[in-house]
Parts: C-alpha cells; sequence; structure tokens
C-alpha cells in the first residue's frame, strides 16, 4: 500500500491511497495534475513514521491538517486504531 498526502498551496491538505505504483500513477492522471506538493509514503511504516512527526513536511505545527488527513487515512484504512 502506498499513502499519499497533497499539500496544495490553497485548501486543505487531501490524504489517499494506492495499492501499487501502477494504480498510484492511474489516480495521479484521474485526479488532474496536482499543484503544490506530493508527500509519498511507500509503505506502511513510513505512514506511520509520518504521522508521529518523522517527516519534516509536516511535522511542524503549521502542518496539523496535513497530519490529520494522514492520521484519518490510516485509520480508516485501520492501519491505526481510533481509540482516543
Amino acid at each position: 500500500m502506498i499513502y499519499v498526502v497533497d499539500l496544495p498551496p490553497q485548501g486543505e491538505p487531501r490524504a489517499w491511497f494506492a495499492f501499487d505504483a501502477a494504480d498510484l500513477e492511474r489516480k495521479r492522471v484521474t485526479m488532474g495534475a496536482a499543484t503544490g506538493e506530493s508527500c509519498i509514503y511507500w509503505n506502511e511504516a513510513q505512514a506511520v513514521g509520518a504521522f508521529e512527526g518523522n517527516d519534516p513536511r509536516i511535522a511542524a505545527k503549521e502542518h496539523w491538517r496535513a497530519r490529520r488527513a494522514l492520521y484519518e487515512q490510516l485509520v480508516a484504512l485501520e492501519v491505526l486504531a481510533d481509540d482516543c
């Protein structure tokens, strides 16, 4: 599973996933060319690490919405439990 967080210059960050590299490319084409930065995590461990603060692109306080979007995606895919 590949996890992606899009960081548009304006608007809310969006988290989504792809099953593999081919699916990633299909979805990127389908969704249109993204403006801004995309954070791509190639596996569950990288995605969880990013949520926990290991990716400086989304670790700062001002990027809490990006971390929240990633968290919600990880919970939806049952990678993390939402038992807080």
